[in-house]
């Protein structure tokens, strides 16, 4: 079992970006459920307004690959989009977006170590250590209904706040924001636990968001535009003294005649993990991952 993250602001961030070339206020049109699902909830709702807000967001939009690709290099990605068509009767251009969030905890914790719990059922070494955070400032205890963990909610140097929880098996896609979203909306308060024990993480990852491949619109000569590449790289340091999440999207598009389509116990995450970050002023979490053990590293230092 694999991490899985989902991080929506930079597609929607990389979509308006776009529009720097089509035009302003596209109208775009969907080839999938998947594009219709991300448009109604994510795109119109929350980041047409709120990305623009987001200061961790920068964007480029350019007619030459290499633009995009050096942007993308130059940020730590390897992420990087096939050279554009230079027939004229179909002109290829391209954006990038990142999101590069660093968050530090209000208290750092220390260094230490834990056990992959036994009762996981894909576990195939129990006895490894892995390295992980003890942390005994800062955070409080919740539950959520329909949620079998406690969910520590950790405190940061900035408005910004940090939640995480055991969660064995997860929803993909956009359901494990739903997932998310659900705990949100039914949080209580729990005082079983004294201090908290994770997991430190090191993950890069290649998201796979050909769903969007196809998504079109036109641009301001009335030409049809469709989204031909379509690539996301999404990385997550966290250790104890805070957490580094940065994510990129890079689009290609194509002008075309037709569109075409594609004692108190702590409380110890020692299974699988959720973590998702919330800012108070957005509708949408700014990161949602389930970290699996194959990701669980000190990270490199930055």
């Amino acid at each position: 079992m694999s991490s899985t993250t989902v991080v929506t602001y930079p597609i929607g961030t990389a979509l308006m970006k776009a529009e720097d070339i089509l035009g302003p206020d596209r109208t775009w049109h969907t080839v999938n459920s998947t594009q219709r699902v991300f448009l109604e909830g994510f795109f119109t709702k929350a980041a047409r307004v709120e990305s623009r807000v987001i200061p961790e967001i920068e964007s480029i939009a350019s007619w030459e690959a290499e633009v995009i690709n050096r942007f993308l290099r130059e940020r730590g990605f390897a992420i990087q989009l096939a050279p554009f068509s230079k027939n004229p009767a179909m002109p290829e251009f391209g954006v990038a977006s990142v999101l590069d969030l660093l968050i530090k905890w209000l208290h750092p914790g220390r260094e230490t170590t834990l056990k992959l719990n036994s009762d996981i059922p894909y576990t195939t070494n129990s006895e490894e250590e892995y390295p992980a955070v003890r942390m005994a400032e800062g955070m409080s205890y919740h539950t959520a209904q329909g949620h079998p963990y406690a969910i520590a909610k950790l405190q940061t140097q900035s408005q910004d706040v940090v939640y995480m929880t055991r969660l064995d098996m997860a929803p993909t896609g956009f359901a494990l924001l739903d997932y998310v979203k659900n705990m949100m909306e039914t949080l209580a308060p729990n005082y079983d636990y004294k201090d908290v024990i994770f997991p430190m993480v090191a993950l890069k990852q290649k998201v796979d968001i050909s769903w969007l491949l196809g998504l079109n619109t036109v641009n301001r000569e009335n030409k049809p535009v469709a989204i031909v590449q379509a690539l996301q790289e999404t990385h997550l340091s966290m250790d104890a003294f805070g957490a580094h999440a940065k994510s990129a999207v890079a689009l290609g598009f194509r002008v075309m005649a037709s569109v075409q389509t594609r004692p108190k116990p702590n409380l110890v995450i020692d299974g699988p993990m959720l973590v998702w970050c919330e800012r108070p002023s957005l509708s949408k979490p700014l990161f949602v991952g389930h970290i699996t053990p194959e990701d669980w590293k000190k990270p490199a230092a930055e």
